[in-house]
């Protein structure tokens, strides 16, 4: 495992949100994930996220996902952590960008997804 790994976790998890291919993304995402930091909610579950998600790409609310920056934090055989800068842009030119704390765990399946994702800090443009 190495900054390697996490970079093309990163550009698949962005590539898949960007095609709107639904079933792709929500395959790198884990069943326990946990997001923390989102205004207005306690947490996000995976059922939360998969109904955003359903509604972003079927609507076209999405335009484009990517990321820039990348610092490792945690390194095992079965967990990586980084911080990253994500960028969103949305059918209304609006851009945001977050940076982000995300911990990538490796299932029982053998494949790697997302299970915590941590919001640092926020802005809209």
């Amino acid at each position: 495992m190495n900054i390697a790994f996490a970079k093309d976790f990163l550009t698949r998890y962005a590539q898949t949100a960007s095609a709107r291919d639904l079933d792709a993304h929500m395959a790198m995402i884990s069943r326990k994930v946990m997001v923390h930091g989102v205004p207005g909610f306690d947490t996000i579950t995976y059922d939360d996220w998969f109904q955003q998600c359903a509604h972003e790409f079927k609507t076209g609310t999405l335009v484009e996902i990517g990321f820039e920056g990348l610092d490792m934090k945690v390194e095992t055989e079965t967990l990586i952590a980084f911080e990253t800068t994500e960028s969103i842009i949305d059918a209304d030119g609006c851009e945001s960008t977050m940076q982000l704390e995300m911990f990538v765990e490796k299932e029982l399946d053998g494949e790697w997804r997302l299970v915590q994702e941590r919001i640092l800090a926020q802005t809209t443009s």
